[in-house]
């Protein structure tokens, strides 16, 4: 059985509800490859596999649905790359995060968004 990506927004919940930092990190984490990996099965059953070398396969991703010619596609498009920075700060930024629970509340509110549109969007999009 596939795995229920699902489980990775209900975890980034679960996490965003405790009071220490790592907790929120690592909510935020969660919650952006909850998005990405809904985004990457669809371009993969859409567009088929990403080539091998640059860009990254995030970029890739994003790059799919943001040149799309559909508007719902290409905001999805660019709210993934926002969301991805969001994720690559919680993972790898070494100082603090300034208004660090507003950040994760903010992150788990914007996901929530995303995959209301996600499915929503045409299924033969981003192609």
């Amino acid at each position: 059985m596939p795995f229920d990506w699902m489980e990775y927004l209900r975890l980034a919940q679960t996490l965003a509800a405790n009071g220490d930092e790592a907790s929120k990190r690592t909510a935020i984490s969660r919650a952006y490859y909850f998005v990405f990996n809904l985004a990457y099965a669809r371009v993969e059953d859409n567009c088929g596999r990403k080539p091998p070398g640059p860009p990254g396969i995030h970029a890739w991703c994003w790059e799919k649905y943001s040149s799309n010619r559909q508007a719902v596609c290409r905001a999805l498009g660019i709210e993934g790359s926002r969301l991805k920075r969001l994720r690559h700060d919680a993972d790898y930024k070494k100082n603090d995060i300034r208004r660090l629970d507003d950040v994760c509340n903010r992150m788990l509110t914007d996901v929530q968004r995303f995959h209301a549109d996600f499915v929503n969007m045409d299924p033969a999009l981003p192609n």
